[in-house]
């Protein structure tokens, strides 16, 4: 029944895809009109969903909790990021992709799919944890990540600290603050929020089929090693993070699934976003991104399953 459940749930969200790829094969939409799409939910509904996922009733112990998830992300990070470096010096790559295949070991997708996904799977009262997730990540994004992009593409290191205030770690911000003032946003205004942040799922899942119909299946057999990086992520990534949560946890419960899930979430977008930015591996990126997004809706309810049945 467990199992049923969260296929069940998984699928409403990804039965969302299908539009989306429909209105690409049709050319029903444009690319600069899927833009305007992103647009909307990178700077309106992403930050709204994160908002109202965060108007919960201040507790010191949930406050303790956002703290504890903060500091094993970046345990996550770190480990990670000791075990991928020998791995990606082991997949024949050059210095460029090298440094791109750590990123994207380091930075799934936790806001535009992950979200949705956590809500589907456990209800809105998880989404307080998956914003505190998706906070640590949008700092490791601006930070390093950026880092890792740049060393890619050959160009010289550079953070803009204006680049941390992404709409997304805005929205987390706003949404922690309201939080530890225990201000609960009022109706009318809370209402709105909460209805364009809705908008997020359905949006987001048409925003990747769209993406999805322009996959030309020829074109992602020429490099074996987009396999081994997808293994990485989508597997090893997120059993080392069920490995470090046993470690550090007395039980996985909620807060740790959540953790678990979004971990094994698919390549962060923003890995061909940002290449394309720095004028780095471009097309690795993108397959990576797509093809580990595609893998993701067999993945993702794997670990789902698990973490029900036997952890």
């Amino acid at each position: 029944m467990v199992a049923i459940s969260i296929i069940n749930s998984l699928a409403m969200i990804f039965i969302m895809i299908l539009p989306g790829y429909i209105f690409r094969k049709r050319s029903i939409i444009s690319v600069n009109q899927i833009g305007a799409v992103n647009s909307i939910v990178v700077n309106l509904t992403w930050p709204c969903l994160v908002i109202d996922a965060m108007q919960i009733k201040f507790s010191a112990d949930t406050l303790k909790d956002a703290g504890y998830i903060v500091i094993v992300c970046f345990i996550a990070f770190a480990v990670i990021a000791v075990l991928g470096i020998p791995i990606v010096k082991h997949l024949k790559l050059n210095k460029s992709k090298q440094y791109l295949v750590l990123f994207m070991f380091l930075q799934g997708n936790t806001g535009f799919i992950g979200i949705p996904v956590i809500k589907a799977l456990y209800g809105t009262n998880a989404l307080f944890y998956a914003a505190i997730v998706e906070f640590a990540h949008d700092i490791f994004l601006f930070t390093i990540g950026v880092l890792l992009i740049q060393m890619s593409a050959g160009v010289s290191l550079k953070i803009r600290p204006l680049d941390l205030l992404s709409p997304g770690l805005v929205g987390v911000i706003i949404g922690i603050v309201l939080f530890i003032m225990d201000f609960k946003l009022p109706d009318v205004l809370g209402g709105s929020i909460e209805m364009i942040g809705n908008a997020t799922t359905p949006l987001t899942m048409f925003s990747i089929g769209f993406q999805l119909g322009n996959i030309r299946l020829k074109e992602f057999f020429k490099e074996w090693q987009v396999y081994a990086v997808l293994f990485v992520k989508l597997m090893i990534v997120p059993a080392i993070t069920v490995i470090i949560l046993m470690i550090l946890s007395e039980e996985i419960a909620l807060l740790e699934k959540v953790i678990i899930i979004l971990f094994a979430m698919p390549i962060a977008s923003v890995a061909s976003i940002f290449s394309q930015q720095y004028k780095g591996e471009v097309e690795f990126a993108t397959k990576s991104v797509l093809l580990s997004t595609v893998m993701s809706l067999v993945t993702v309810p794997i670990f789902a399953i698990l973490l029900e049945i036997w952890i």
